[in-house]
Parts: C-alpha cells; structure tokens; sequence
C-alpha cells in the first residue's frame, strides 16, 4: 500500500505522523490485509491540516483521506474537529467502517449468487423454463 501524507497550515510533527500512523494507517493495512487487498496497486491519501488561520475556537482542524483499491473503488472520508487527534481518529474510525462494509458486501453477494445457484439446481428441470408460479397453477 503507497502512502501519501500532506499537511496545509499544521507544521508535521514526528509526533503527529507517528499518531497518524497508528490511528489511520496501520488499521487501514490491517483490514486490507485480512481481506487480500494489501498490495502496491492501493493508494492512501491523507491530508491533515488547519481550516483556517483567523479561528482561534471551534472545528479548527480537519483530516481527510482517500484510499483507492485496486479494482478501482475510491473512498473519501473527511472530519473536522477542535483536536488534530480527534480529527485523525474520527477519519480513521470511518475509514475502517468503508472498507469492512465493501468487503462484507462483496463477499455477501458472492455468497448469494452461490446460494441462488444451488437453488436452481434442485428445482425440477421440468420447471425449469416455465413463466412463473402462475403458469405452473394453470397447468400449461
């Protein structure tokens, strides 16, 4: 997984990246890696930053990331909060949530499809091209 960081008004601390490291990229890997995904063809992209310079109150901070895999899903989570932690956090915490969501889907529809499949093979091939319940009542 290529990792890409930049920050926007927020000097980059060796405390900062490591924390950032440890909430956002490492889980990401993580869940990537269970699911098979954890090559070099996934992008991370991260930016972390001030919103403005004027705010001295309120949601002063903002994280964003996007991540793309490799059969070309994109996702893009952002937060803005009082804290750069919390802000890392949140983004981090949604993040994980997308992935463990896609990857559930897409094994669910596989899944389904099976079951589907193995459904058709035990109908009676004599009901096989009929139109419906409908026409099976009437007796055509």
């Amino acid at each position: 997984m290529r990792t890409t960081i930049r920050q926007k008004d927020l000097e980059m601390t060796p405390s900062l990246e490591e924390y950032i490291e440890q909430k956002i990229v490492r889980p990401v890997r993580k869940h990537l890696r269970q699911h098979g995904e954890a090559s070099d063809g996934v992008l991370l992209d991260l930016e972390v930053g001030r919103t403005t310079h004027h705010h001295h109150k309120g949601l002063v901070y903002r994280a964003s990331a996007g991540l793309t895999l490799q059969d070309g899903k994109n996702f893009r989570v952002e937060a803005v909060e009082t804290d750069i932690h919390l802000a890392c956090d949140a983004v981090g915490a949604e993040l994980t949530r997308e992935i463990v969501h896609h990857k559930g889907r897409t094994l669910s529809l596989l899944k389904r499809s099976g079951r589907r499949a193995k459904q058709y093979l035990r109908i009676d091939p004599a009901a096989w091209f009929s139109r419906g319940k409908r026409d099976r009542d009437e007796g055509r």
